[in-house]
């Protein structure tokens, strides 16, 4: 009997998918205005991601160059103090070794 009742569920759901006029043609689905609201904003968020995506990578990179650069001059300077004081150190040995005449 469970089977006999299953199938007139299915008959009665089959049956609401045609007209009321007794013509063989489907009801058209109405669609939620939530779902549709729901996809509408994906859509637009994803096509909205791709610029920001790509300006963000940009500045990145920029971040990066000028992180390198920095890097770069910290260590140039180091290296000019270095040669500074090194070549100050041997003027003063020569001032020190010279004779006075």
């Amino acid at each position: 009997m469970p089977s006999n009742s299953s199938a007139q569920d299915g008959n009665s759901s089959q049956q609401n998918q045609f007209n009321s006029n007794g013509n063989t043609e489907p009801h058209q689905c109405a669609v939620s205005d939530q779902i549709t609201d729901c996809v509408a904003l994906t859509n637009v968020a994803t096509l909205g991601a791709g610029p920001g995506y790509a300006a963000l990578q940009s500045m990145l990179g920029q971040t990066q160059s000028q992180n390198i650069l920095m890097a770069n001059m910290v260590s140039a300077q180091k290296q000019n103090a270095m040669i500074g004081m090194t070549t100050m150190t041997q003027s003063i040995l020569q001032l020190i070794n010279r004779r006075n005449h």
